[in-house]
């Protein structure tokens, strides 16, 4: 789920931020401008609207539902840039991606986790997954999806 763009507070880890200290390596990376900017993609629970389908990781998340057929797809640089489809329109706006994604016994359901620019003030929003032979509506949630309290941990 993470890679070297994310800092503890896109992950809504801010906690394992020490607050005692007066410096540590990586400090001032944490205040810069672009890092602490509320569109930054943030760490998400997403539950598909369909609770049997499993959406494949890397699947674009955007704000409508919109099938992939229909989603312009334009020349590669080099070309003349005009859309595959000979339509003008606008590319849709992408909100993130599915990070990962898979079946829970647990839950007796799918569920996936994904980055999505405010996804943490996004809570309860639908966003959609449009794929090739379907668009997928799946609501944003807590990316802690079994134990929140953590009692099986702590015996």
């Amino acid at each position: 789920e993470t890679d070297g763009t994310l800092t503890p507070y896109d992950l809504g880890m801010g906690w394992i931020v020490s607050k005692k200290k007066e410096d540590f390596i990586g400090k001032r990376s944490l205040t810069r401008p672009d890092t602490v900017r509320e569109d930054r993609k943030q760490l998400v629970g997403l539950l598909p609207e369909d609770p049997g389908f499993v959406v494949p990781e890397g699947a674009q998340l955007v704000n409508n539902s919109v099938k992939l057929k229909d989603v312009p797809h334009f020349a590669p640089p080099g070309l003349d840039g005009a859309p595959i489809y000979g339509r003008k329109a606008s590319p849709v706006p992408m909100l993130g991606h599915v990070t990962s994604s898979y079946w829970s016994d647990a839950l007796g359901r799918s569920f996936a986790l994904g980055l999505v620019k405010g996804g943490q003030a996004r809570t309860g929003d639908i966003v959609y997954a449009p794929l090739d032979d379907r668009t997928i509506a799946m609501r944003i949630v807590d990316p802690v999806f079994y134990d929140k309290e953590g009692a099986r941990r702590d015996g």
